[in-house]
């Protein structure tokens, strides 16, 4: 990874304290390209927000000599603190960071002592108006910036403490009047300050380049040598000189610099002339993480105390580098190298109380504050309490299982509807349940064409008695007597017909007159034939709307019927077929309508046709509109519920139990749902309404584990309603269902086994062994319901009663008795294990897209390979390589059924393209645009695609 931010310069840093700010002396002794002798100090912004890979550049001005060293300290009048500089000539330059309008940065003034350039310079932490330097005349300097004409001590080592250049200085982090320096020479003094005098000093055999307390250990110092043929960094304890507390080696040739951590004493960076800059894991004295290797060494290196694992680099080539150590948090630079150090959380990660949700409404937590402090506490959590006592009421009324109880439920969401919308639905779902002899008529009078009950003896076997009551009036009014005709060459003409036998010619002309009785009376004494061609004429002649009505009857063709009649007649036309048809033709009929008034925008009325038919697919299709719009402040959740409430119920009032894809993701988001707040026995009742055969992969998952965590769940809820002598448990379980969390002291858990919940009661209510002419069965069409095979999971609940009543013999013959196949299995199927790459079914996968399932196959066993193979890898190995073979299981499964769409597959195979060119980068980038666009439908299994590509650019 490249840095994130740089600046073109060959100069020594320091970072302000305090704020967003860098600052940057032109380095002694370097020559640029224009052999310029220009000396500048400049202040950059640290802006993290901006895209710009250039530090900005808002503070300047001129040094009148170059820089050996730079210290930004908290002393000062603003918050900006005070900048001070070592400088070439000796002098100690001083600078308020504070910036006029121009940019240009106010010179505070000089430090003048020593006699050579100052290499060590330091602001003591504690004091922060101390500032001690050391220079190549051996001197060490401590400035009182209070009062700074002169030095406040003057420390210079004299006999066996006598010190040559000095290279580097540090104060005490624990004791504010202790100062370390060292020089060239390989002496090393410790000083305290306030007498001037020497506590210890330590001698080596190789120069000493840099020295650091240890910000921990007041007694302990770390020391590296600039010395090619010794670059190792040394930590010492000043008790204990006689052997290093710990070696640190790496570097192959001398150390230049190095910089404590100030948020977490445990890494400690350094630069050295082999180009490699490192950060160690004092603790251990194996590398941490280490920045990329660039064309040249650099020579200055520090964190930035306000963003932790930020780091800036000088080079001697000319640029200084920010980076951030986290995109190096694992030591990649050789493959398998033994010095590298097992990944470990810094400070700054680190958290003195959490939280984290879990599966099935579970939080966990931990505080370090509590006197139990190295415990972690389980929490029942439900974020939505509303939601579960709603959930838990429906339970209620759908575990009785008895119609009652369902059309009460049906009764009370009709009075607490807030829309015409849910009026209607749950009306007619309340009519759904009726008995059989009752739910036509109530249908009807919903519909509202209900008879007058003091005529209904004498006419409810008339077929015009569905008609509105406009129509019954017409058809009631009797034709007035004829007188005899006004013209008599009519009635001769007919009268000549007649009496010759021509009784076709008298039809014709009582047709042409306009005579329509006279013509059908006539044309019924000649025969069946003449009187079915002047019926059928006189149908086609006839504009009242009644009639369309009594020719769909006569010619037994309501299909047509229902296809003609303008949709805004759509509650007679669903009154008619609810008189005149049964069984599958009324599935039929109702579904024919439905789609008609789909077509025709009538969305309610097409829901309500849809219902009649038993169609639980199409009707909740419809009703899933609803969960992407957010109506009346309702949670998503919510929207589900109100979703599933309404599906359940529409379910166990048809007794279909073969649902679509869409329909099962409905349930695979409802179990997700109840498991969230902590509703797992709950969730796992409703999923119990799918075949097994029904489970996609995901849905399969999903149900093992709200299966295994579930049983749990139920056994301590079982276990606490059995009277138990009260003992005193370390850890006890609260009553189901869970309660929101509080400020009263956590539960703790323990799990016991359990059975799986218990089915719903009085199912068998719904059983019906055989349905006469008078009812009818969804599960009767193929086309809606087939058949489970043997050992197919199916709950207790048996299709329910349909609509219906008897049909007049003159428009259709009723039909025989018809006996439903339906299974009922006592013993639940085991669910099928999840597909994995090696067990997916792919005989039918297309031939285009063969290649996809070749590649990625191939590309996960190269993945896994340089684990050794599957029997040498570690636990925790394993379970990812499963948890990943069941994803691309899962791909290979929509692959091979089809449930996949086009702009997905044409992706796949454009990355699997690029994997078979090895272009991991253009596979990856293919996978993050799947994220953005093909989330909702692949991201089961998209996070695997990337792992795996991961996975194999670490291999290469």
């Amino acid at each position: 990874m490249d840095c994130i931010k740089s600046i073109n310069r060959s100069a020594f840093v320091a970072i302000a304290p305090e704020s967003p700010f860098i600052a940057a002396g032109t380095m002694a002794g370097v020559v640029d390209l224009s052999f310029s002798s220009s000396a500048n100090l400049e202040i950059f912004e640290l802006d993290f927000q901006s895209s710009d890979r250039e530090l900005k550049l808002v503070g300047h001005c001129k040094s009148s000599e170059r820089f050996n060293r730079l210290a930004w300290g908290s002393y000062g009048s603003g918050s900006d603190g005070l900048i001070a500089g070592g400088l070439f000539d000796g002098n100690i330059g001083l600078w308020n960071p504070i910036r006029s309008k121009s940019g240009e940065i106010e010179h505070v003034g000089h430090l003048s002592k020593h006699k050579g350039p100052v290499h060590g310079l330091e602001f003591n932490v504690k004091s922060p108006n101390k500032l001690a330097s050391g220079a190549d005349d051996g001197t060490v300097c401590i400035w009182d910036l209070t009062n700074s004409s002169k030095p406040s001590h003057y420390l210079k080592g004299i006999g066996s403490y006598m010190q040559s250049e000095i290279s580097s200085i540090s104060w005490n982090r624990e004791f504010q009047h202790v100062l370390a320096s060292t020089s060239y020479n390989g002496t090393t003094v410790i000083w305290d300050v306030n007498n001037e005098k020497v506590i210890t000093d330590f001698k080596n055999t190789v120069r000493c380049s840099v020295l650091q307390w240890d910000p921990d250990n007041y007694n302990q110092i770390m020391v590296a040598s600039d010395e090619d043929s010794s670059p190792n960094v040394k930590l010492l304890d000043i008790r204990y000189l006689q052997s290093p507390v710990r070696t640190f080696v790496g570097h192959q040739r001398g150390v230049i610099a190095m910089e404590w951590c100030p948020s977490d004493s445990l890494y400690l960076l350094t630069c050295a002339k082999d180009k490699r800059t490192i950060c160690w894991n004092t603790k251990t004295g194996k590398i941490a993480a280490e920045l990329p290797t660039g064309q040249n060494w650099n020579f200055d290196v520090h964190w930035y105390p306000k963003m932790p694992g930020v780091i800036s680099a000088s080079s001697v080539d000319g640029k200084i580098g920010i980076y951030n150590l986290e995109g190096f948090s694992s030591y990649g630079t050789v493959e398998n190298n033994l010095d590298s150090d097992p990944l470990t959380a810094p400070k700054w990660w680190k958290r003195p109380v959490g939280a984290s949700f879990g599966f099935g409404g579970k939080l966990i937590s931990f505080n370090k504050y509590l006197p139990e402090a190295s415990e972690v506490f389980l929490h029942s959590l439900a974020t939505e309490q509303s939601l579960v006592n709603r959930i838990s009421k429906f339970e209620v009324a759908l575990e009785n299982g008895e119609k009652p109880s369902l059309r009460a439920l049906c009764e009370k969401k009709t009075e607490e509807a807030e829309s015409e919308e849910e009026k209607e639905t749950w009306g007619l779902l309340k009519i759904m349940l009726e008995e059989d002899g009752n739910a036509k008529t109530k249908l009807r009078t919903h519909l509202g064409f209900s008879l007058p009950s003091e005529e209904k003896d004498q006419t409810v076997n008339e077929p015009h008695a569905t008609c509105s009551s406009t129509n019954v009036e017409e058809t009631k009014q009797m034709p007035e007597p004829e007188g005899e005709s006004s013209d008599p060459t009519f009635d001769d003409a007919i009268q000549r017909s007649l009496i010759l036998g021509d009784y076709k010619g008298a039809v014709a002309q009582c047709l042409s007159a306009n005579k329509m009785a006279d013509a059908l009376v006539i044309a019924h004494v000649g025969g069946t034939e003449l009187w079915e061609s002047t019926r059928d004429k006189y149908m086609r002649m006839s504009n009242a709307p009644y009639m369309k009505v009594v020719s769909a009857m006569m010619n037994n063709d309501l299909m047509t019927f229902v296809h003609t009649r303008p949709p805004k007649f759509w509650k007679e036309t669903l009154a008619l077929i609810c008189t005149f048809a049964e069984g599958d033709e009324w599935i039929r009929l109702c579904d024919a309508l439905a789609s008609n008034l789909m077509d025709a925008g009538f969305t309610l009325a097409a829901t309500l046709c849809y219902i009649c038919a038993g169609n639980v697919d199409k009707t909740v299709d419809i009703w899933s509109r609803s969960l992407e719009k957010e109506s009346d402040g309702k949670s998503y959740a919510e929207r589900v519920q109100d979703l599933m409430e309404r599906t359940l119920v529409l379910a166990l009032a048809t007794g279909n139990k073969r649902f679509s894809v869409s329909l099962r993701k409905l349930f695979e988001s409802y179990a997700e749902i109840l498991a969230s707040q902590g509703l797992l026995a709950t969730a796992m009742k409703f999923l119990k309404f799918l075949e097994s055969g029904d489970f996609s992969p995901e849905l399969s998952i999903l149900r093992n584990r709200i299966a295994l965590y579930a049983e749990p769940e139920a056994a301590n809820t079982s276990a606490s309603k059995t009277p138990q002598p009260e003992i005193s448990m370390p850890y006890q379980k609260k009553s189901f269902p869970p309660a929101p969390l509080s400020n009263t002291q956590p539960s703790r858990t323990t799990f016991v086994p359990l059975n799986p919940p218990r089915e719903l009661k009085n199912a068998g209510q719904y059983q019906q062994p055989i349905m006469d002419s008078y009812s009818f069965n969804r599960s009767a069409d193929p086309a809606y319901n087939a058949p489970p095979g043997p050992g197919s999971h199916r709950s207790i609940l048996s299709p329910g009663p349909y609509i219906n009543s008897e049909i007049p013999q003159t428009v259709a013959p009723p039909m025989g008795p018809m006996t439903p196949t339906y299974q009922v299995a006592v013993q639940p199927a085991p669910v099928a294990a999840p597909p994995t790459v090696q067990t997916a079914d792919t005989s039918n996968v297309p031939a285009h897209q063969k290649p996809i399932v070749a590649t990625l196959t191939r590309l996960f066993k190269e993945t896994f390979e340089p684990l050794g193979g599957y029997s040498r890898a570690t636990p925790a190995e394993k379970r990812k390589v499963e948890d990943n073979s069941r994803k691309l299981g899962a791909l290979f499964l929509k692959l091979n059924s089809g449930d996949i769409s086009k702009n997905a597959v044409e992706k796949l195979t454009q990355l699997c393209q690029a994997l078979d060119q090895n272009d991991l980068g253009a596979a990856l980038q293919i996978q993050v645009a799947m994220t953005n666009t093909e989330w909702d439908e692949c991201s089961f299994w998209l996070p695997t695609l990337k792992q795996i590509i991961k996975g194999r650019q670490n291999v290469q």
